[in-house]
């Protein structure tokens, strides 16, 4: 557990090195507009050939012409960095596009008639262009930066005890903890809870996917993560409240008593074998952990989807994201390991299960707040900031 937590910091640590020491891209800012543009695109070359980025020039203004084709890296991280300074929203933000004073125009059409109407001119002889925000990495601001590695501590921390992952692994332990190879049974456990790690992680990817088809829908996508975290929080603060009372029965974020029912005989069947030595055991609990990830996953996969919301809303780069996903689902499985552990060498599963059945209280109150916290700041970012 300590090779694999020492790893995970090299990691975080090698990641923000890389970030923090990477080359920025200095705008220029005593222009009027900043025009975004291709030589391949119809609605570009409508405007190019109505004259009006000419009419501005002849008139005296200093406009900056980005064209894809000229330096395309170039011109992309341009493109990011203009869109994110305006909150240009994803369905917006394409070429043919200008920015002039706190504004811009998106579309052949809108630049058209706002440079022959004058509306643009009256911006630029009143406004300053906004300054371009500076990226650390890609598309990935400082605030950025320490967004997604915090939600990634706190997140992935918070979900590590998430009660649901850690009742099917006691389970998982309670058909194991009267076998008398104990060695082998520690790298069952370590099969089963590396199964778990897989499987969320190629959970995440699929996850991060299907997210980022709703990025062009920003209010749905923003008012998913607003309602996913706001029904989050409620639950784990009705739950708070059961087990305060020490009324287990009544926690609703937690597995379904049939699911329990199903994993019981799976397990029970696994059992037997283990005691014969087939170097089968390993992978059948290797498929076993597959089975538990994915069932137990509506129940201890909320953080995480909330997690992979926040990390995809702020950067569309796929290495980040898999280093970031890796950092948590470690953190996620590390109790995991942790309490295999604890319980292999003290052979009493009572022991780990009271310990968390009487912090269960605890668990559910942090869970709640941080959510909450969660929750209020999207609802501040989408209809307030």
């Amino acid at each position: 557990m300590h090779y694999r937590f020492k790893w995970g910091v090299f990691i975080l640590i090698t990641l923000l090195l890389f970030i923090v020491t990477s080359t920025q891209i200095v705008a220029d800012s005593t222009v009027d507009a900043v025009y975004f543009g291709s030589y391949t695109c119809l609605n570009c070359q409508q405007v190019e050939s109505s004259g009006v980025l000419t009419d501005l020039q002849n008139e005296g203004y200093v406009l900056t012409k980005y064209m894809s084709e000229d330096d395309y890296d170039f011109f992309e991280s341009m493109f990011t960095r203009y869109a994110r300074t305006y909150r240009v929203p994803n369905n917006q933000n394409l070429v043919p596009i200008l920015y002039v004073g706190s504004t811009y125009y998106a579309g052949a059409d809108a630049i058209i008639q706002g440079i022959q109407s004058n509306e643009v001119q009256s911006i630029m002889d009143n406004e300053q262009m906004l300054d371009p925000i500076e990226f650390v990495y890609g598309d990935i601001t400082l605030s950025d930066l320490w967004v997604l590695m915090g939600s990634t501590a706190v997140l992935g921390i918070l979900d590590a005890f998430n009660p649901c992952a850690i009742a099917m692994l006691l389970m998982f332990l309670s058909f194991l903890t009267d076998k008398k190879r104990s060695k082998p049974i520690l790298y069952i456990c370590l099969s089963y809870i590396a199964a778990i790690f897989v499987t969320y992680f190629i959970l995440g990817t699929f996850l991060s996917r299907a997210l980022s088809l709703l990025l062009p829908y920003m209010i749905i996508f923003y008012s998913i993560i607003i309602v996913l975290a706001l029904f989050i929080a409620i639950l784990n603060f009705m739950d708070f409240f059961a087990a305060r009372r020490k009324a287990y029965g009544e926690i609703k974020n937690q597995l379904p008593r049939r699911f329990f029912i199903i994993t019981k005989k799976l397990m029970n069947g696994f059992s037997e074998r283990v005691e014969s030595g087939d170097i089968t055991v390993y992978l059948l609990a290797f498929l076993i952990g597959m089975f538990v990830a994915i069932i137990e996953f509506p129940c201890s996969g909320q953080a995480f989807v909330a997690w992979t919301a926040i990390v995809v809303d702020r950067t569309a780069h796929v290495f980040l994201f898999n280093a970031l996903l890796f950092v948590y689902v470690l953190l996620f499985v590390s109790p995991l390991v942790v309490i295999s552990v604890i319980t292999l060498r003290s052979q009493n599963i009572h022991v780990v299960s009271n310990f968390i059945r009487t912090r269960m209280d605890l668990i559910k109150l942090v869970n709640a707040i941080v959510f909450l916290a969660v929750a209020l700041y999207y609802i501040y970012k989408v209809f307030i900031g």
